[in-house]
This record gives C-alpha cells, structure tokens and sequence, in this order.
C-alpha cells in the first residue's frame, strides 16, 4: 500500500492569502462610508445654518456669513415666534389637518390594499396599475381642475378643502401596503376564513396585526405629507386656515417686516415633531421596506 504524505500548510500561510484580501474589503467598506459621511454632512449643512439663524438676532442675521456662530445666542426668537406671531392658531390647524389626513390615508389605503392583494374581482390587476400609473401625473398638473371640483362644491377656505383631496389614500401609500401583504402567506388567510373570518375579520384580525411595520411606516408618509403639505392649503384657504407651512411663509411678508430669524425658528419648531417621529419609529420603517422588497 503506497502512503501519501501530505504536507500541513506553513504556520501563517493562511493568514498571509486573505491579509490583502481583508484590506482590499477594509478599504472598500472605508471608501464607501467616508463617502456617505460627506453626502451627510452636505445635507446636514443647510439644517446647521437653518439652527445658528434661528439663534441670532435680527441684525445679525443679514449683516454676517451664515456660518458664523450667533453672538449672543437670542433664544427669544422661539418664543417671539411661538406666542406672538398666530403660530399657535396655525400649530392647531396643522394638527387637526395632519390627524384627519393621516388617520384617513392610511385606513382607505388599508382596505385598498387588501382589496387589490387578497379580493379577486374582474379587472382587479387592470384597476390596480392603471390606478398606479397616476403616480407619473405631476401634482401641479391635477391642482387647477381640484381646485376648479372644489370652487364647484363651495368649499374654498374650509377645512373640507384641504381633506378632500387626499383623504381616501395616495397610490404610492396603496403600492406600499399592497406589496406588503402579497408576503403574507396564503395559507394563514384560509385558516381565517375556515375559523368563520369575513373579509373584513381577516383584514382586521390577522393581516393588520401581522402588517404592523407596514402600517406604521404608511402613518409616517402619511403624517409627513399633512404636516409639509403647502400649495394646496395655499391656495384654497384663507389665513385664517393657514397651516403651519403657509404661515411660516407669511411670516417672512411684508407684513412681519422679513424677520428671518423668526423664519427660521418658526421652521426649526415645525420640524421638531417629524424628527422625533422617525427617530422613535425608524426601527419599523426598515423593517417594512425591507420585507417588501424581498417579495
């Protein structure tokens, strides 16, 4: 019998083929998030500049670069713009906006959703991207005969002006849930229904609960396009209606003499509550758009 001797590898050879390896993949994954850390501190830049504006008093605003530090910092700006300048009234109708836009969004788009992933009725595909294909329209283009329906309907400077519009769910909220529940598997939906489930039992017991990552992020969209939300209000509604975008914008008229660091505090206050929304929800909102890209 001929025996064949072989050889273990030489102490450090292994480590000597992958140390090159391992320091082309270090340079790469350096390379790349030195590349992200730029791109984020450009669009950080202009949030930066927005908060040493809204900290330094009126005549400091105009008459130095926008990177220089407030000298002193003027933290009366905030209140100046909080309690004097109808803020409050255009805080409140922001919120009663947001809340009836967002709570209606997202349960029409539910039952939108569940309709064009789970009903089977003639024409359901056809419906479903033709109903997508509205997302290439140009908001702009669709304003003049809204506003036209609206003028109609003798809803100029109403609130109804504002919610009718987009109330009863947006295609992107729709395509968002919809594909979400395609991941959902059949299977589960039959043992729902053989337990004696409607379809709305279904929908309210098993896919809802089960779509909750989904269901949150579709309220963040929803949430963040109410409260943002500034040529429609602008144009159907009178100041006494003015939503927090308008308002700040009619803080820097004539009227208020263009007070920009007033500007800028009303935005900085404005944008407070989305990012206190994304840092306490971005958990979800990875998850759904990760479990909708894997279908």
């Amino acid at each position: 019998m001929t025996t064949i001797a072989i050889n273990p590898p030489a102490p450090g050879t292994a480590k000597k083929q992958s140390g090159p390896r391992l320091a082309l993949k270090i340079g790469k994954l350096s390379a790349f998030y030195i590349v992200l850390t730029a791109f984020a501190v450009i669009f950080m830049v202009p949030y930066v500049l927005a908060i040493f504006g809204s900290l330094k008093p009126s005549s400091q605003i105009l008459a130095q670069p926008p990177w220089y530090l407030p000298h002193p910092f003027t933290f009366s700006n905030y209140s100046t713009t909080l309690f004097q300048q109808d803020f409050i009234g255009y805080l409140g109708n922001t919120a009663l906006v947001t809340v009836i836009l967002t709570v209606g969004q997202v349960f029409f788009s539910v039952i939108a959703a569940y309709a064009f992933a789970r009903m089977r009725f003639p024409g359901r595909d056809v419906i479903f991207w033709f109903y997508l294909v509205t997302l290439m329209i140009p908001n702009i283009v669709t304003i003049v005969p809204l506003y036209t329906i609206i003028r109609e309907m003798h809803l100029l400077n109403t609130y109804w002006a504002i919610f009718l519009p987009y109330v009863f769910g947006t295609p992107y909220t729709i395509f968002l849930i919809r594909q979400f529940f395609l991941n959902i598997p059949q299977e589960i939906i039959d043992a729902s229904k053989m337990d004696g489930c409607s379809e709305l039992g279904t929908l309210r017991r098993v896919v809802v609960p089960l779509s909750r990552p989904v269901i949150i992020t579709a309220t963040i969209i929803a949430f963040v396009f109410s409260w943002n939300n500034f040529l429609w209000p602008l144009i159907v509604t009178n100041p006494t209606h003015y939503l927090l975008t308008t308002g700040i914008a009619n803080l820097s008229s004539s009227n208020y003499g263009a007070e920009w660091n007033l500007v800028l505090a009303g935005a900085m206050i404005t944008l407070l509550p989305l990012i206190i929304i994304f840092v306490v929800f971005q958990r979800h909102i990875i998850r759904s758009i990760q479990l909708t890209q894997g279908h």
